[in-house]
């Protein structure tokens, strides 16, 4: 029998459970302790953009935009048919209408509580058509939201071997291995990026990456662009904060932690830390 979870508890542990563990902290000088609780707080908000419970939309399918609303249109375009012209219209529908199709079905039976069902469908889908990437991406996204790494990298390294530069394959596998070969991670992200315009969230753990093998001033360069395009976000400026400190420019550090403090980190782990760096770092003035 299939598992049913209620869907509020459910998404809330898809959010947070990919990346909070598999988040490798850095351990920097005297602060590691400190490090470790800033880089575990930002790599779980990396984990936020699988799923969008608050909205009904997913960005696990990929770069076609919002899954659900496609779906629905596409229902509804079938559904207002005549009865022949229905069939003829599902006879010609395209492979990534059908991937877009089957994503919105898997998300549908996750918000009822079949996950397992959820899964077998994906699985089914998959088969049939190995090539339907929103489908092995979300597919992937469940498995390891529902703690089952292994599966998940069996998913994403056959999505992989199909598809090497797809970007959503990129970012979950190396999210799952960047615990235990941080270097496979950040090589895999190096192979023929996106643009920073088209999946700013690619480069964000991109830059926790780098940050992670102690490739700084690449990290600080990426932290610059995410920043020229997202200004306001606490977030980023505590990042870019932490890769300066690592390369010594303390004043320029906290700068960036006053930055974070002004906009604003909506966490308390991220707010505990900035104060304890913002402190730290005044100082030494």
């Amino acid at each position: 029998m299939a598992k049913r979870v209620p869907r509020s508890r459910y998404l809330t542990q898809a959010l947070g459970l990919i990346v909070w563990a598999v988040v490798t902290p850095l351990a920097l000088a005297d602060d590691a302790p400190q490090q470790r609780e800033f880089l575990e707080s930002f790599g779980g908000q990396l984990g936020n953009q699988q799923i969008k419970a608050s909205n009904g939309e997913s960005d696990v399918s990929g770069r076609d935009g919002p899954v659900v609303s496609q779906s629905e249109q596409m229902q509804q375009s079938v559904i207002d048919l005549p009865a022949d012209n229905a069939l003829r219209s599902a006879r010609v529908m395209t492979s990534d209408e059908q991937d877009r199709m089957t994503v919105q079905k898997g998300l549908e039976l996750i918000d009822s509580g079949d996950i397992d069902e959820a899964m077998n469908l994906l699985s089914r889908f998959l088969l049939e058509r190995p090539s339907a990437h929103q489908s092995r991406q979300t597919l992937a996204t469940i498995q390891l939201a529902s703690g089952n790494a292994a599966s998940a990298q069996a998913t994403l390294k056959q999505g992989l071997a199909l598809a090497p530069n797809f970007a959503g394959f990129k970012k979950l596998y190396a999210r799952l291995v960047m615990v235990v070969d941080p270097e496979a991670a950040v090589a895999l992200l190096d192979e023929l990026p996106p643009t920073l315009e088209q999946d700013p969230d690619y480069f964000e753990l991109y830059a926790v990456l780098l940050q992670q093998v102690g490739r700084y001033d690449a990290a600080l360069a990426i932290y610059r662009g995410l920043l020229q395009m997202d200004p306001a976000s606490g977030k980023l400026w505590l990042a870019y904060a932490v890769a300066l400190e690592a390369t010594g420019a303390t004043e320029d550090a906290l700068a960036a932690h006053r930055a974070a403090n002004r906009q604003g980190l909506g966490d308390p782990a991220l707010d505990r830390y900035n104060r304890l760096r913002l402190k730290a770092l005044r100082s030494k003035e």
